[in-house]
């Protein structure tokens, strides 16, 4: 059991396979512990915020299960690709063994550097100093220590 839960339509999800990032709708408060899985499952998805597990293969059968809405409607449908690979799989049960490649949560920076371009034309100067002095704020309110570097020469 998750302490919140994956709840809402933006959760990113890393396929393992390929290392790509993609946008989810979720609604669940349990999780597979994946050290827990039989010796012929591997994880096939990880949530890139919290690192649990949202979807499991088979390693060498035509099975496989996700933890998220891959139909995803009224939101994304970056994840609409695997009801094909059902389909597939019903056509064609010999599966092909399956290779993942191991996932980490990105470090957490707690000193950034927000550099400014400066106006482009006359008028452009403060619309970075209000986007900056904003991003300064939300790092801040991250504890975040940050650094402004703008070169406005208005």
């Amino acid at each position: 059991k998750m302490k919140f839960g994956n709840r809402g339509m933006n959760q990113p999800v890393v396929d393992l396979r390929t290392q790509r990032c993609y946008i989810t709708s979720q609604n669940h408060g349990f999780a597979v512990d994946q050290r827990t899985l039989p010796e012929s499952w591997v994880p096939l998805m990880v949530n890139a915020n919290d690192g649990t597990n949202e979807g499991i293969i088979h390693s060498s059968k035509p099975w496989f299960s996700v933890q998220f809405h891959p139909e995803a409607c009224g939101g994304p449908t970056d994840t609409d690709f695997l009801f094909n690979y059902f389909l597939q799989f019903i056509a064609e049960p010999t599966a092909s063994p399956v290779t993942t490649m191991p996932y980490s949560i990105p470090t957490s920076y707690r000193k950034v550097l927000v550099l400014g371009s400066g106006g482009l034309t006359i008028g452009q100067a403060g619309e970075f100093d209000y986007s900056g002095s904003q991003a300064i704020k939300a790092l801040r309110e991250a504890g975040v220590m940050s650094v402004l570097i703008n070169p406005n020469i208005a």
